[in-house]
């Protein structure tokens, strides 16, 4: 009884030494892997922190690219605004120089004679007038002819086909020109060019023969409407450096982007981008319309141009 007593103590301590060496084994293999364990834990903190300043960054990007984009917008907006009041300016100059001239007609007694219709003799390329038409004067010698073909034109047809002949008969060899006719039809805006490649060409006796023969052709084909605004950004393509509108100066907002009288002119302005002369001659009963002579004056004078009025 006693012997085996004594075999099951012998056996509890070898359990409990085996117990504690295993202890101690795992607390000294823990005490190794615990530097590791901690440098893990601190890199996965490192990682989220990076994972977080990467989103801060991102979302700072985001927020300065659309900073810069409402910047450029902005600048945007206030160039075109620039451009409006330069255009609005250009138009109050006008018509101020308008009312001046008027006053100034006024209090002459006797008023002025008209200026002479014919050309004198002038060297090309002097910066001296080198074309004269009825008033109209200009150092240009590279001219379009803007001619409106829409229907309220049609009964004054001839007038037209005079106006141009005369117009032709002022220029010299060594000048260059062209004919650009237009209209606004149910079908869209139609052109009528000459010369057909809607450029300019030399003047010379066979070429204004050619000219006039295509003018009068014109006759019978002034129908619908007309687009002013398109017309002018076709000759603002060409070399012509003065343009001369022939009109009634009835410019429907409909074919002109909706645009009143006063905002057509100013979207003209803003449109000649290369500074070119704009004359304007009003035909027919422009004389029943007091819009139809403030649109052509006040367009013409904007654009460094002159106004003339022809009726019957």
């Amino acid at each position: 009884m006693r012997s085996r007593l004594r075999n099951l103590g012998v056996f509890s301590l070898s359990a409990i030494d085996l117990f504690a060496s295993a202890m101690g084994a795992f607390i000294i293999i823990t005490i190794i892997l615990m530097p590791d364990y901690q440098k893990e834990v601190r890199l996965e903190g490192h990682l989220n922190y990076m994972d977080s300043l990467a989103g801060q960054t991102e979302s700072m990007l985001n927020d300065t690219e659309l900073g810069v984009e409402d910047i450029q917008e902005s600048l945007s907006t206030a160039q075109t605004r620039q451009l409006e009041l330069q255009a609005e300016q250009e138009i109050m100059s006008s018509e101020l120089e308008t009312v001046r001239a008027k006053l100034q007609a006024r209090m002459e007694q006797p008023p002025p004679p008209p200026p002479s219709p014919v050309e004198t003799e002038e060297e090309l390329g002097s910066n001296l007038v080198t074309f004269r038409f009825l008033g109209l004067k200009t150092d240009k010698t590279k001219i379009m002819l803007l001619i409106d073909m829409n229907k309220y034109l049609g009964e004054h047809e001839a007038l037209v086909a005079r106006t141009v002949a005369r117009a032709l008969d002022s220029l010299k060899p060594g000048y260059e020109f062209g004919l650009l006719g237009f209209q606004q039809l149910d079908s869209g805006v139609r052109y009528h060019r000459w010369p057909e490649n809607g450029g300019l060409i030399a003047m010379n006796r066979s070429n204004q023969a050619k000219a006039l023969r295509f003018v009068n052709q014109l006759a019978g084909k002034f129908a619908g409407s007309s687009s002013v605004r398109d017309a002018f950004a076709q000759a603002f393509a060409s070399p012509a450096e003065a343009i001369v509108l022939i009109s009634d100066g009835l410019p429907n907002p409909a074919y002109n982007n909706g645009l009143p009288p006063r905002a057509l002119i100013q979207d003209i302005v803003m449109s000649n981008t290369r500074g070119k002369e704009i004359h304007a001659v009003t035909i027919g009963d422009y004389f029943k319309y007091k819009g139809t002579v403030e649109f052509m004056e006040t367009l013409a004078r904007a654009n460094a141009g002159g106004f003339l009025a022809l009726a019957q």
